[in-house]
């Protein structure tokens, strides 16, 4: 039953991934063939695009189009745990979106051919605004898994994002540093240290610790999606 529920919900947002993948593939070759910026700062202005569209195309409807379409309760009677049916729709949308990531990563180094940068340069820079937009989702997911309408995901996506700024935004500027290791804009920031950019307000970068960084982010984005799948499953008002 779980194979069925991955399934659908592959042949579901199998246009989302075509979607992202391509327009992603025209920017990035449009970039890299004009080449107005060097390839390390294309290559970041791509990541940044796509670390807040990509998440917010993938979540948008990823629970409440069930709700919307009055097909939730078909899912919630087939005899198979609310958490197996959370899980598959999780699974598939973070699928979608790091396969664009890669998508991506590949044809900038294909295109780039190692002329300003090492090999793999690129695909790391783009890698880990790519595990920002993986951890943004999972946070769209503990506040949209009960919304009824895409306007309620809009609006959970846009809190979810904003929030997050003004929190880094605020731990940054009261220097409260142990704040910055939960933020998702954390990793973003992490491909400024990647390409060695000189700004002011990155200097920061270079004292943190990224193991503890990442096991932060790991542990945080571990109870959102309990939270989050508990959510799901508590579901009252579906029809």
């Amino acid at each position: 039953m779980l194979k069925r529920l991955l399934w659908k919900e592959w042949r579901e947002n199998q246009w989302k991934l075509g979607f992202c993948a391509g327009v992603s593939l025209a920017f990035t070759a449009l970039l890299f063939r004009l080449r107005i910026f060097p390839d390390l700062q294309n290559a970041f202005i791509i990541s940044l695009i796509q670390m807040i569209v990509v998440p917010v195309v993938f979540a948008l409807d990823l629970f409440s189009g069930e709700m919307s379409n009055r097909t939730i309760h078909l899912l919630f009677k087939l005899p198979v745990p609310r958490w197996k049916i959370f899980f598959a729709k999780y699974l598939v949308a973070a699928a979608g979106l790091v396969l664009t990531f890669l998508i991506t990563s590949a044809a900038m180094e294909l295109l780039a051919r190692g002329r300003e940068t090492w090999l793999g340069m690129l695909i790391l820079a783009n890698s880990l605004p790519g595990l920002c937009a993986l951890l943004l989702m999972t946070w769209f997911c503990l506040f949209g898994c009960q919304s009824r309408s895409e306007a309620g995901s809009l609006v959970a996506i846009f809190g979810v994002m904003t929030g997050w700024a003004i929190v880094m935004l605020w731990s940054r500027l009261c220097e409260v540093e142990w704040v910055m290791p939960l933020t998702p804009y954390t990793l973003a920031y992490a491909s400024l240290a990647v390409g060695d950019y000189d700004f002011a307000w990155a200097n920061w970068l270079d004292g943190m610790n990224w193991a503890q960084i990442l096991l932060s982010q790991i542990v945080t984005a571990s109870i959102v999606l309990s939270l989050a799948c508990y959510r799901f499953v508590k579901v009252r008002r579906y029809l």
